[in-house]
């Protein structure tokens, strides 16, 4: 019961923060198809999320505070969090993630597409299945898995396509 009720802790954090973020950075454009207008009106420029194009750029990236602020729990180091939201609607969020070295636990609070950009995360699922990853490769992780998320390097940036379905 405990491990639950500390799930649905976690989602509501996570929900709550992709809230904030959205409200804050990433609106979706009234005609419905996903690009945010430029001020003059002009749709803007699809944005490429690739492993090949160089260091990714960080300056668009917020603090998400402390892990445990969000319902994780840290199992080593000090890790920060980071993300930077292009898209928000409807249950949807795409962006950017950023995580410093240190192992994280986290029940995931949406089903996620991710494909990495920089650095490598190791994660192992509930069922203790273990795969490292690397820039270029992508992974699927559904709402409620609890995982074990390891940054050994510096730091790790994902790109993201998040979905929270109803419970």
């Amino acid at each position: 019961m405990a491990r639950h009720v500390r799930h649905h802790w976690l989602g509501l954090g996570f929900i709550a923060l992709a809230g904030l973020l959205s409200a804050c950075t990433g609106e979706p454009v009234a005609d419905g198809s996903g690009n945010k207008p430029d001020p003059m009106g002009q749709a803007a420029a699809m944005i490429v999320y690739s492993p090949r194009g160089g260091p990714v750029d960080e300056s668009g990236f917020i603090s998400l505070g402390p892990p445990e602020a969000l319902g994780g729990r840290v199992l080593e180091g000090d890790p920060r969090i980071f993300a930077r939201v292009d898209y928000s609607a409807n249950g949807v969020t795409a962006g950017l993630f950023k995580a410093t070295t240190g192992t994280l636990e986290v029940a995931f609070p949406f089903t996620e597409h991710a494909t990495i950009l920089e650095g490598e995360v190791t994660i192992t699922d509930g069922t203790g299945q273990s795969h490292s990853f690397k820039p270029g490769d992508s992974y699927f992780i559904r709402q409620g898995q609890v995982i074990v998320w390891e940054v050994k390097d510096k730091q790790v940036i994902k790109s993201f396509f998040n979905t929270v379905e109803p419970q």
